[in-house]
């Protein structure tokens, strides 16, 4: 994983795209992100009502490599539109 590396992460079925910005190695040998998330708001929100209900700040600002998935981002998108285009055909036979 590096910078500009387009990445997911799925918090509690809220799937979550963003491009890591930064790298970090920690004194525990750990590799961490720091990522520009996009489309956000039902993250914000369910961190907004933890912070509520708990106190504190529960939002994570960096992810070890271990919580994100690198994106193949051609193939992804090319995958999507395939969904939606056989998905948008079988409501036009109905």
């Amino acid at each position: 994983m590096r910078p500009n590396d387009v990445v997911f992460q799925d918090y509690n079925n809220i799937r979550r795209y963003g491009v890591v910005t930064e790298m970090i190695t920690k004194e525990n040998d750990w590799a961490y992100a720091k990522v520009k998330w996009f489309n956000d708001d039902e993250y914000q929100h369910a961190m907004d009502y933890l912070n509520e209900m708990r106190g504190g700040d529960h939002y994570l600002h960096e992810y070890r490599v271990d919580q994100l998935k690198v994106v193949d981002l051609k193939w992804e998108i090319d995958a999507l539109s395939k969904c939606f285009n056989f998905v948008k055909k079988q409501r036009s036979l109905f």
